[in-house]
Order: C-alpha cells, then structure tokens, then sequence
C-alpha cells in the first residue's frame, strides 16, 4: 500500500494542547457499493453536536466496487471541511485543529495494522503541534490480533510527555468491535543552547557561550531561551559544558540600582542633551523608573536603556 504523506494542517486559529481537534483518516474500509459520508472519515474530539450533525449529512462518494480503491484529494476534502469549520468557529469554538491528508483512500477489502502505518498517523496528527520540533517514535507496540478489517486510532491535539497509550477501534472480519491499545515513547527534539565551557553562578551569558543542537527535552519542566533573550543575563546557578541552557538557570542583570548615578539622555532632531540623574529603584534594562535630578530634586520619568543609562520619556 502506498503510503500517505505528512498532513496539510488548516487552524481556525492558534492551538493549544487539548483543543478539539477534526482528523481526517488516510484510510476507511466500506461497504462495497454503499454511499460514503464525511462521517466516516472523520476522527474528531470536542466537536458540536451540529457540527457532527452536518458531517453526517454531507455525501462525499459512492464506494467502489469488492476489492477496488477509491483516492480523493486533499482539495476535494478540504473545500467541503472550510464552511463547515467557519460555523464552528462561529459557534464559538475558535480552536480547532484540523488535520488532511494529501489523499484520503476508500477500500473495500482491508486495512492492515503496521507499524508504518500507525507511525504515519501519529506522526501525521502530532508534528504540527510543535513545528519546530524533531519527532521520533520508539518502542511501538501494536495489539496482537491478527483477524482485522480495519482500526481507527483515538488520538487528541496535545503531545505526550514520553511514553504513551493510544486507545484504537478495532474492527474484526466478523464485523465485531474491539477496543485496544497502542503503546510507545515520543521523543521530542528541540533545538536548544548547549554550553561550550563551564558556567559558573552570577557570570554574565553571552551568545558565543553557547551552540544550538537538537536535543531530547521529552521530560523537560522548562523551555530553552531564544538566542535573543540572552542578553543581559547572568547564570542563576552553575552549567558544566555540554549541558542544555534552560530558562530557570538565568537571571536578569539589573542595569540600574537604587542610588545610582544615571546618565539620562535626551534627544530630539539632531541635538541630544545628557544629565546625570539618581535613580530611585532597582531597574532592567526596558523598565520605566523614576530619576531624581540632584540640582533641583524635580522627579524625571525614563527608560533604562543599558548599564547606568536610561533615556528620558
């Protein structure tokens, strides 16, 4: 069997995890003959009544014939999904994540139960959810029944946190249900800051500290900075080399202290004027404080621009 590619995601708006999610299965098994709604190819969780109303109604193909396939195409599925997701988010359900197959196949005979094919759903339904991520699926396990007709995984829109059990429907060439499940580890590779050398506590953080590598974070309790949130920061504690920067080991360098001299600049056109100023509290670089000018003790209002700098507001 031909395998599917990655899935075309459409959002209604921006996700988070849980949110309801519309999965399109890359696969169905039918009846020969019989007439094939959106229903039926829909793997969906915290949809409206309505809106499982209207799936149900739409009839999308008439099935082919014993032992022939039927493929239909993602701009086919997709212009009959877009109304249908517009009332929803109408509705007021505004998060929903939709997952599409480049191909939807309709069969009439089977659908085995793969490793590959189970992997391409997963896959297919959790890397969008974290885009920049790099993916992998080790130690899957898959039920062993060998009797089956066809399967229908219950995923959800939110990533596990390494090991994990997917509940799946299984239908047996008796036509009997069965529920089972399906286990494995997710490993989530980020690309992070890695120490080149040894950081020690209180030592100011700069970029060329740092390389960025791909590394698990599948159990991390914290996300890794952005390059460009380094600056003006110092380590809150100790890094040996070749361990990941996370958020929770930095600290912001305070620019200004209460009582410092400040050298508040003021600019506009092509003339500048500078006068020192004392600051009245601690401050980082980007706050507003309040400045108290030594000669007439009037309070001046500025922004902390850099170490003992701010410019006037």
């Amino acid at each position: 069997m031909r395998l599917l590619a990655v899935a075309l995601i459409m959002t209604v708006s921006g996700y988070a995890a849980a949110d309801a999610m519309l999965r399109i299965r890359p696969q169905i098994i039918v009846t020969p003959g019989s007439e094939v709604r959106l229903s039926q190819l829909v793997d969906g969780q915290g949809l409206s009544r309505e809106m499982l109303a209207k799936l149900s109604s739409i009839s999308i193909s008439k099935a082919p014939e014993l032992g022939e396939k039927q493929e239909l195409s993602n701009s086919n599925i997709t212009s009959l999904l877009r109304p249908l997701i517009q009332e929803e988010h109408e509705r007021g359900n505004t998060k929903i994540h939709v997952v599409v197959p480049k191909t939807v196949v309709i069969d009439t005979t089977k659908r085995e139960l793969t490793p590959e094919l189970v992997r391409m759903e997963i896959m297919q339904t959790w890397q969008p959810l974290c885009a920049d991520c790099r993916l992998e699926i080790e130690s899957l396990s898959l039920p062993r029944i060998t009797d089956i007709r066809d399967w229908t995984l219950k995923l959800q829109a939110e990533l596990p946190h390494g090991s994990f059990s997917i509940p799946v429907d299984l239908v047996r060439e008796s036509g009997a249900m069965t529920a089972a499940w399906i286990s494995g580890r997710l490993i989530v590779k980020r690309e992070v800051p890695v120490a080149k050398r040894v950081m020690n506590i209180s030592e100011h953080v700069n970029a060329e500290d740092f390389k960025w590598e791909y590394r698990d974070t599948s159990y991390a309790v914290d996300s890794a900075p952005a390059a460009d949130e380094l600056a003006g920061m110092h380590m809150k504690q100790g890094l040996r080399a070749g361990e990941v920067l996370f958020r929770n080991m930095l600290e912001k360098e305070r620019a200004v202290r209460r009582g410092d001299m400040v050298q508040l600049r003021s600019a506009e056109g092509a003339w500048e004027v500078t006068i020192s100023a004392i600051a009245q509290q601690d401050a980082f670089i980007g706050d507003v404080i309040n400045l108290k000018s030594p000669k007439s003790n009037n309070i001046l209002v500025g922004r902390v621009t850099g170490q003992g700098e701010a410019e006037l507001r």
